[in-house]
């Protein structure tokens, strides 16, 4: 005979490590310590509470929440229910958020009191018949459901829900920098498979402790809260980002992983305390979501001791990875292929580029997307066949790759500019005005132009106390840019528009324009 080979998912091993460590802190915040024994008793009590509401397998549950411990173990008991959870930007307007309820299909809505209001405008915009359960733990939302006396009576035991490998986890939906958020839905053995990959990545270890400051609707907090529950570690929940407090708990609760994007670098370089602290404690500090510019890359690595490196991804599912010990001397690389990644480049016409050509980066690895959720024209845009048949991922960044396998990105393949038939990226423009002393943030756009087709217009923001003078500053970028490359008009503005990672929305720049 053969042993049946069982699927264990995420859920499970919160209840394993339950089992064989109970005592041990899974979670912290501010208020106090909770031990995996607790927190497996409350996951496991919020499945058997939802279910006990109507909760069916592969439902979607959304969810408006921050980084609360409450948020953590509420969006694991959906998941272990057998729910999909959907975690939705608390910063979206509410006709955005009631637009993504209705697009979800959700049959329940989570809301932490923080969220109130907006759950409300958003509610009050979907008619009857198509507004999910709201289901609240703290204070009163008009037609919602308390949930503390659902669980207060709901058992502790696991519940009878078989977890397969090919349901659903989670749909994140997608930053929504060019303005039209999609739904990634990823099932439970690509979430498992993306633990391992990135547990093996970023070396977390049983004794990690992990400071999360960022929400659940950025695939970024997934990123490191999945490997810290594989193996079994330790987070503490900052419930947003704040530099003074940050310092503080770094001095107190001594973290080795943090997940920082590059505006919290540049907050925190900018603190005078910054170099009072022992940043010692850190063996990861990473960063991703946004590109770094090189010098704060080397501020923050002088900061540390060695210690950031840095993830560049695509939600959907492949990632590559710089190691603190691999960035000296690579500070305008990504990295290599994170574990279970490849990569390529190909050109407009689908065709593999050779080492070293700049074209779109297509990807592939076992913690890919299943599809975009409710969205079967948009997944198939999505998929790039390789010379095997194989399924890769286009990532819509433009790249290249070194003959040892680093990889290099140019920019957003939209946010390439064609003027006069020549190709322009942004990203070479930036550099050149990030160099400048009186430039704090750019960020360098296509505009249409009646000759060329397009032109190039750069945002600034002027470092603090400079009165800039913009045709001045043009002069000198464009004197050491290419003929091609020139700009041809900078506004300044007060600050970039960004999503919640950081990442710059250029298209609202070019709707402004």
């Amino acid at each position: 005979m053969t042993i049946p080979q069982p699927f264990v998912s995420l859920s499970h091993m919160i209840e394993m490590n339950a089992r064989s460590k109970p005592g041990d802190i899974a979670w912290s915040d501010a208020r106090r310590e909770y031990s995996w024994r607790e927190f497996s008793e409350e996951v496991n009590a919020n499945a058997n509470a939802l279910i006990g509401l109507g909760l069916g397998k592969g439902d979607v549950v959304a969810m408006l929440a921050d980084s609360s411990y409450w948020t953590w173990h509420m969006a694991f008991g959906a998941i272990r229910a057998g729910g999909v959870i959907a975690p939705l930007n608390t910063m979206l307007h509410p006709t955005v958020v009631a637009s993504t309820l209705t697009k979800s299909g959700a049959s329940h809505l989570l809301v932490s009191a923080r969220f109130f209001e907006l759950a409300e405008a958003a509610l009050a915009l979907l008619p009857d018949g198509e507004r999910p359960s709201v289901v609240t733990a703290e204070g009163d939302l008009p037609g919602s459901i308390d949930f503390r006396e659902e669980r207060r009576m709901a058992s502790t035991a696991p519940p009878s829900v078989v977890l397969e490998g090919t349901d659903g986890f989670t749909v994140v939906y997608s930053s929504g920098t060019t303005g039209v958020p999609k739904g990634i839905l990823h099932t439970h053995a690509a979430r498992l498979a993306m633990a391992a990959s990135y547990a093996s990545a970023y070396e977390f270890e049983p004794w990690t402790r992990l400071y999360l400051t960022t929400p659940p609707h950025t695939n970024g907090s997934w990123m490191v809260v999945l490997p810290a529950i594989y193996v079994g570690a330790r987070s503490h929940l900052a419930e947003g980002f704040d530099v003074d407090r940050f310092l503080s708990d770094v001095e107190s609760y001594r973290p080795t992983v943090s997940f920082i994007v590059p505006t919290i670098g540049a907050r925190l370089l900018k603190h005078p305390g910054v170099t009072e602290v022992d940043w010692s404690c850190f063996k990861f500090i990473l960063t991703a979501g946004a590109p770094m510019p090189p010098e704060m890359k080397q501020r923050l690595r002088e900061l540390s001791d060695d210690a950031l490196g840095e993830v560049w991804g695509f939600t959907e599912g492949v990632s590559s990875v710089m190691h603190p010990r691999q960035m000296g001397g690579r500070l305008d690389s990504v990295g290599r292929a994170m574990p279970g990644c490849e990569f390529r480049v190909v050109d407009d016409h689908g065709q593999e580029l050779g080492p070293g050509e700049i074209g779109e980066l297509v990807g592939r690895s076992n913690f890919m997307l299943s599809e975009y959720h409710n969205e079967p024209a948009a997944t198939q845009a999505l998929i790039w066949h390789g010379p095997d048949g194989s399924v890769y991922l286009r990532t819509g960044d433009l790249g290249q790759i070194d003959d040892d396998g680093w990889i290099y990105v140019r920019g957003r393949k939209k946010d390439m500019i064609i003027s006069g038939g020549l190709n322009i990226y942004p990203i070479d423009i930036e550099e050149i005005l990030r160099q400048e002393p009186a430039v704090e943030e750019c960020a360098v756009v296509g505009v249409p132009h009646p000759d060329w087709g397009e032109t190039p217009v750069a945002f600034v923001v002027p470092a603090p106390g400079v009165d800039l003078v913009t045709e001045d500053l043009r002069a000198t970028a464009n004197g050491r840019l290419g003929r091609h490359q020139r700009i041809s008009e900078i506004r300044v503005i007060d600050e970039l528009p960004r999503n919640t990672l950081g990442k710059v929305m250029k298209h609202r720049l070019v709707e402004s324009y």
